[in-house]
């Protein structure tokens, strides 16, 4: 359904006392599909359907839906950046929720795991299901005390987004240095991680290598500079990149294990740059995370970057590693 267009903003605040630093990235999204039907292979068709007339009446909602989470007996939603949608049978907001089956459930794990349960066994246990594509769900799953999967309760699938530009501001005030990119889940850290890695070949010439274990940060088109690691533990990823593939720039998703850790703090001794993504929404959040501050207390990175969403787009806040 023809959209006008939007305007993203991107604000930067350095060190707190700093002025702000306002980018504007103007995104033409004339008779573009909403991010969302990206989804659709890995949803059955009703579900799909479902959401496609939701899409239709609402096309401003659907260009900002981040994630499809289906629930046993409990409500089909959209998650609009931080807010949960949801709506009836006729995808009418006002109407009464429209309340998964079972069948919804296996349908859609069935669809995103290629009919194969059993080659996804060891991710079902760990709570995801990745699959071909830039497409991951979360999983809740019932299980044994075995950590054998039984049944699926819920999915949270994730919709990729390619914005791009949007770590054009970071990385023209920080340059290429060690960072750490942190925030809340669903604020966009994945979404920047997989623009960087297009930025750091195509404007910089740099090559980088990304670990990508749950097939995320792998793009439409891949980067000319760009090697990608998928489907391997992070800790084995990071080693990899940086004694094997003479790595200029690593990137990795989601930090926080102590084997990642220590393949961090290996790495930083090989003089690579590190750009990787944690979970943590300020610094004393970040400082609370017993591995997380063992890479702060060794300076592993330079730079501490905490993104948040307002009203306007995204704001970076910029720290630099104290003394």
């Amino acid at each position: 359904m023809p959209i006008k267009g939007y305007s993203e903003f991107l604000i930067l605040r350095c060190n707190i006392t700093a002025p702000l630093f306002i980018y504007s990235t103007m995104t033409n999204i004339k008779n573009s599909s909403p991010p969302v039907y990206e989804a659709f292979p890995y949803i059955p068709a009703n579900v799909a359907s479902i959401i496609s007339m939701f899409c239709i009446k609402y096309p401003q909602l659907a260009q900002s839906v981040t994630e499809i989470r289906l629930r046993l007996g409990g409500a089909l939603s959209l998650s609009v950046f931080d807010k949960n949608v949801t709506f009836d049978h006729t995808g009418c907001v006002t109407g009464r929720p429209y309340i998964c089956t079972k069948e919804d459930i296996d349908g859609a794990a069935a669809l995103l795991c290629g009919s194969s349960f059993h080659s996804h066994k060891d991710e079902l246990e760990k709570g995801y299901i990745s699959s071909s594509g830039q497409v991951r769900a979360g999983v809740s799953t019932y299980g044994t005390f075995g950590g054998a999967v039984w049944g699926i309760d819920g999915l949270c699938i994730r919709i990729p987004r390619d914005i791009d530009g949007c770590s054009a501001p970071l990385l023209d005030k920080t340059g290429i240095c060690s960072m750490l990119i942190c925030s809340a889940p669903g604020v966009g850290k994945t979404t920047l991680l997989r623009d960087m890695a297009r930025r750091l070949c195509a404007v910089y010439g740099k090559r980088i290598v990304v670990c990508d274990t749950k097939y995320e940060l792998l793009p439409k088109k891949k980067p000319l500079f760009a090697d990608y690691i998928c489907g391997k533990e992070k800790a084995a990823a990071i080693e990899c990149a940086t004694r094997n593939m003479s790595a200029q720039v690593v990137l990795c998703d989601e930090l926080g294990g102590p084997d990642e850790t220590k393949a961090v703090l290996s790495a930083q001794s090989g003089g690579v740059a590190l750009i990787c993504t944690a979970h943590a929404d300020c610094m004393e959040s970040l400082l609370s995370r017993p591995n997380l501050k063992l890479l702060y207390d060794c300076s592993v990175f330079e730079k501490y970057v905490f993104l948040k969403r307002n009203s306007f787009g995204l704001e970076f806040d910029i720290k630099d590693k104290t003394v």
